[in-house]
């Protein structure tokens, strides 16, 4: 049973945001592509995790720190016997392992994700002797990409490949595996252990002024500019959606970008590029948020 769901991290929320509303830099835009593709690639590797059926505690998307170091880990699975980390990489393309450098078939070298992996494990073991448990620790790094392939592996190494996955999980459930209360122990620590907060983030800064205000179609990117009451159109691809919806979503993108600012009537209107009239917007917002405040000075929240 998954015990921690996967959510986009707070700096994927933000560069996302960030990412309709101006034009990121080329460093950071790639950046954005790689969290965007990695995060995508982990929700793969759940829809696999979700056909586990022994009984099992599994956690995704883990933070923690022992001994001034962080590392996260993408998945943990606690069994009866076992605990399995999981690294889970969506690589796409043709890759190769030369000696301990990891390359692209170009020659270009990248970080080698078993480096990766083996720290992830020397610091989880470490960390749960410092916590009182000591249960053996199996480590898997997982390729979930159908475009991947990889060249000379090294031997005995613990990779699964996109093919292999199917049968991984099929061999899973073939184990046993039951349950004790130490095991549910081992998992309420390690939630209670869990680093809300990453180190490891790092927003370009950016000022409201220079944003773009305006409703984005989900589809095309491009500012919806044609309101008709229960929906909106996109001029370029004449996709509709629901004008609540939309709004709600804008209002989204304003609490991650500007979480300490109140909600008012007027700071929406503008954030939406003035698309939406303002007795609608209070109408959305009063079915949706708690008003605070009386009259011009009233917000959401």
């Amino acid at each position: 049973m998954f015990t921690k769901n996967r959510y986009e991290s707070e700096e994927l929320r933000i560069l996302k945001a960030l990412n309709k509303r101006m034009d990121l830099p080329d460093k950071e835009k790639q950046y954005f592509s790689n969290l965007q593709k990695g995060f995508e690639g982990e929700l793969m590797f759940d829809g696999y995790l979700q056909r586990i059926v022994i009984q099992s505690y599994i956690l995704n998307d883990l933070l923690f720190e022992h001994n001034h170091s962080h590392f996260q880990i993408d998945s943990l699975m606690i069994s009866q016997y076992l605990t399995y980390l999981f690294e889970v990489k969506n690589f796409e393309g043709e890759y190769y392992f030369d000696g301990d450098t990891f390359k692209k078939i170009n020659g270009n070298e990248v970080k080698n994700p078993l480096l990766q992996l083996e720290r992830n494990v020397s610091l989880l073991r470490q960390f749960f002797i410092s916590i009182g448990f000591k249960t053996p620790i199996e480590a898997y790094l997982v390729f979930v990409n159908p475009d991947f392939t990889l060249y000379q592996a090294p031997l005995n190494s613990r990779i699964i490949l996109p093919t292999n996955l199917n049968r991984f999980i099929h061999q899973m459930n073939n184990q046993k595996s039951t349950l004790n209360i130490q095991h549910s122990r081992l998992s309420e620590k390690l939630l209670s252990s869990h680093l809300t907060k990453s180190p490891f983030t790092k927003i370009l800064p950016y000022e409201y002024a220079q944003l773009r205000k305006g409703v984005f179609c989900h589809s095309c990117g491009t500012v919806m500019e044609e309101y008709h009451g229960r929906e909106i159109i996109c001029k370029s691809c004449a996709v509709k959606e629901n004008t609540k919806n939309a709004m709600l979503s804008c209002v989204k993108e304003f609490n991650v970008l500007y979480p300490q600012e109140k909600l008012s009537t007027n700071i929406i209107y503008e954030w939406c590029g003035g698309l939406f009239p303002k007795k609608t917007i209070r109408q959305v917002m009063k079915e949706n948020f708690i008003i605070s405040g009386y009259g011009q000075w009233s917000y959401y929240e």
